[in-house]
């Protein structure tokens, strides 16, 4: 790739990133329709890049009516573009699955992202920026990340925080 290329996607990525951290600030609150719609617009986009998923966005009825800070929305929202990025770019699945789900027990907030790709040794890649920035924006909220993956059978990343 040349360097004009890298310099072009790096533009066009932060490009994207601004209008994604503008639409976050604008609003006071973010509900769990709004970060549907707008991973939606992300994965129309990158099934456009290659080769389609299958997506799926499933928000549980207890979590529908809720609303998030921008600040939190905005963790949610990069949280799982990281690892619908990851899964597209690395492990050629067939199938990503997003759920927002409420832990009756400890009344957390889930968010559960898992792909039907390659798998990875955890191990040996945990290292990466995309994973600890994943582990890194759910600490901001209170909450922790946890990745775990097989290799050949696919990965999922699991959020947990309290609002």
């Amino acid at each position: 790739i040349s360097k004009l290329s890298m310099v072009s996607d790096f533009t066009t990525q932060t490009i994207y990133e601004l209008r994604d951290t503008i639409w976050a600030m604008n609003k006071s609150d973010i509900t769990a329709e709004d970060l549907q719609i707008r991973i939606a617009n992300f994965i129309e986009k990158a099934n456009k890049l290659g080769n389609a998923v299958d997506f799926s966005f499933e928000v549980t009825p207890e979590v529908q009516s809720e609303t998030f800070t921008s600040v939190q929305g905005m963790n949610i929202y990069r949280i799982i573009q990281e690892a619908v990025n990851n899964a597209i770019k690395y492990a050629n699945p067939k199938s990503i699955s997003v759920v927002m789900k409420k832990n009756p027990e400890t009344k957390n907030f889930e968010v559960v992202i898992s792909d039907t790709g390659d798998g990875f040794d955890v191990d040996a890649v945990a290292t990466g920026n995309g994973l600890n920035n994943m582990k890194k924006r759910a600490y901001d909220m209170g909450g922790n990340a946890k990745i775990t993956s097989t290799i050949g059978k696919g990965s999922t990343v699991f959020i947990s925080f309290a609002k």
